[in-house]
């Protein structure tokens, strides 16, 4: 009896030392990175919210995200070298190459934005009535974010949890609550 509750401890020790010094192991596995147009993302379905879509809605926006994917995909790559050119000068503060990086892909921002819009409008073509209002409402809310944003230079994020260092920008709303 006494021999078997040692071996029984001495299994419970090694699992526990084991548990322990996977916990502290300095190498994890990094999580992918979810871009927010991933798979029905939050930019994307932004404006699906509070909508609960029947089952022919939800097949005809699939279709519709289908459709557009390739030619969005296709955009975004051949803007993704700019735009990383234009993120390390704005890292580095240089205003003068940030403004003309967004010159040089004004011409394909614009024609992803287009491409955006004609998704937008056949996506509210194939709700119904009732599902097109709360469309609409949350078209206008998020058209009011970004005049908000472009009026004050950037967003006020200040009420939203999660974003570091934006609690007390300047123009920033005190939290609620």
């Amino acid at each position: 009896m006494r021999k078997s509750r040692v071996v029984g401890f001495a299994i419970a020790g090694i699992l526990m030392v084991g548990t322990i010094a996977e916990a502290q192991s300095a190498t994890t596995t990094p999580r992918a990175r979810r871009h927010a147009t991933d798979r029905g993302g939050r930019v994307r379905d932004a404006s699906l919210r509070g909508i609960t879509l029947s089952d022919a809605e939800k097949t005809r926006v699939k279709a519709i995200h289908a459709k557009y994917k390739d030619e969005s995909k296709a955009l975004r790559a051949s803007l993704r070298p700019a735009l990383q050119e234009i993120r390390a000068a704005r890292q580095a503060r240089d205003s003068a190459a940030v403004k003309a990086g967004l010159a040089k892909t004004a011409g394909e921002r614009e024609k992803l934005w287009a491409l955006m819009e004609r998704e937008r409008t056949e996506i509210r073509g194939a709700l119904t009535p009732e599902n097109q209002k709360v469309f609409d409402a949350n078209a206008k809310t998020a058209e009011q974010r970004r005049a908000e944003w472009s009026k004050k230079g950037e967003g006020v994020r200040g009420d939203r949890p999660g974003r570091r260092g934006r609690r007390g920008s300047p123009g920033a709303e005190p939290l609620k609550g």
